[in-house]
C-alpha cells in the first residue's frame, strides 16, 4: 500500500491511486462471479477524509 509520505501534498494523486485499487477490486469480484461487497468502498476510500484537508481549506499558505 502506498504510504502517506509518498503522497504528501498530492492528495489528488492519492485519491486516484486508491480509486484505481478500488475499481480493480470491484472488477475482480465481478470477474469471479462474486456479489458486490457493500463495505469495499469504505475500506478503500473511507479514511481519506482523515488524511486529506477538507475542500476549501487553505493549504500550504495558499489564499
Amino acid at each position: 500500500m502506498a504510504s502517506l509520505v509518498e503522497f504528501a501534498g498530492r492528495g489528488e494523486l492519492l485519491v486516484a491511486y486508491l480509486g484505481d485499487w478500488y475499481r480493480l477490486g470491484v472488477d475482480e469480484r465481478k470477474r469471479r462471479g462474486l456479489p458486490p461487497d457493500p463495505d469495499m468502498e469504505l475500506r478503500h476510500l473511507g479514511w481519506l477524509d482523515m488524511v486529506l484537508p477538507a475542500q476549501g481549506e487553505q493549504r500550504n499558505g495558499d489564499a
